[in-house]
């Protein structure tokens, strides 16, 4: 089977902030740890995984140091990794799973990591807050941070929308583009995603923000409802998860970084090629059920290069980030440093 990435439908939204504390960019970051710890790699996924780390690890020519989320964004790169793909490049992909962006991030400062697939958001975040680093030098993921409302509340962003000042109760929200505030709405934070998708199920929240796949296990489970996009926010090239680095790793190993990107780019192509038999081979990886995975996938697909108008979304979505308060100025064209992507 094979399917045209262009008929998804691609979410994204804007970040929360704590109810009653003022934006921030370590609220930032803190937001995207609630918003994607939701699954994590099944035991079983982990070994496969670490057999092909072993053949890599007798053949590679380089080895670099890959920080990923337990998300939808890096299936392209597990697909690489659980066929073999890295080790025929050789290279040795040696992946590690943060539960939260903050700590994929962390790991990419410290040097425990040499890239990490993260949020752009976190990204902008932290070199706001003086990591200045930190770069952006490819992509990974289209949308599957997605707005979610609980059945019986709001049914779409036009409902949404026209809900502010009347008590809804929101975990995350598309706003700024809407010239809403946070005040208009009744925010909560929750410290995991999990929370939040516990939350839609027992009707203590009414709209919320999930990552892919937990997302649609919460949609199935509870007759929930995806209610916003990115094709309304940022446009549908605009990334969720990008590949960071840092300019000390850029400067020396340019080279290998391009190398991995190509891999990654071939086995988007497969994905995309053969999505049942990508599926297959995914699921003992994220241990999520088929029909779950298989939807989620379809919503959050990989995107391992990031173009013209995908630059564009994301300098578009810092906009937002200064309207909604948590940035004073845009800082997308320093962090952005995409030379080294495959042509």
């Amino acid at each position: 089977m094979t399917f045209d990435r262009s008929s998804f439908t691609l979410t994204r939204s804007t970040p929360v902030r704590s109810g009653g504390d003022l934006p921030s960019r370590r609220n930032l970051l803190k937001s995207f740890c609630a918003c994607c710890a939701g699954f994590a790699i099944a035991p079983a996924g982990f070994s496969l995984l670490a057999e092909a780390d072993r053949a890599e690890a007798a053949t590679a020519q380089g080895t670099i140091r890959v920080g990923h989320l337990p998300a939808g964004c890096v299936s392209h790169l597990l697909l690489a990794k659980a066929r073999g793909m890295f080790e025929k490049a050789g290279i040795n992909a040696q992946l590690t799973q943060f539960n939260g962006p903050d700590k994929n991030i962390l790991a990419l400062q410290s040097g425990n990591v040499d890239v990490a697939h993260n949020p752009w958001t976190t990204t902008i975040a932290a070199y706001a807050d003086n990591s200045k680093n930190l770069r952006i030098v490819g992509g990974s993921g289209l949308a599957g941070i997605e707005l979610v409302a609980r059945a019986g509340s709001v049914k779409n962003v036009n409902e949404f929308i026209a809900a502010a000042g009347k008590g809804l109760r929101v975990a995350y929200g598309t706003m700024a583009m809407h010239s809403k505030k946070y005040d208009d709405y009744a925010m909560q934070f929750f410290p995991s995603m999990v929370g939040m998708g516990e939350a839609i199920a027992s009707g203590a929240v009414d709209v919320c923000s999930l990552a892919q796949p937990y997302a649609e296990s919460v949609v199935a489970q509870n007759n929930a409802v995806y209610i916003a996009n990115s094709n309304d926010v940022w446009g549908p090239a605009a990334p969720d998860c990008v590949i960071n680095s840092t300019d000390a790793y850029i400067s020396k190993n340019g080279e290998l970084l391009t190398a991995y990107q190509q891999v990654l780019v071939a086995a988007a192509k497969d994905f995309y090629g053969d999505f049942d038999a990508a599926i297959k081979d995914l699921q003992p990886i994220y241990g999520a059920p088929k029909e779950i995975l298989a939807v989620a996938l379809r919503r959050q697909a990989p995107n391992p290069v990031i173009g013209d108008a995908g630059a564009a979304g994301i300098r578009n979505g810092v906009k937002y980030l200064i309207d909604l308060g948590y940035l004073k100025t845009n800082v997308a064209h320093e962090v952005l440093d995409l030379k080294y992507q495959p042509a």
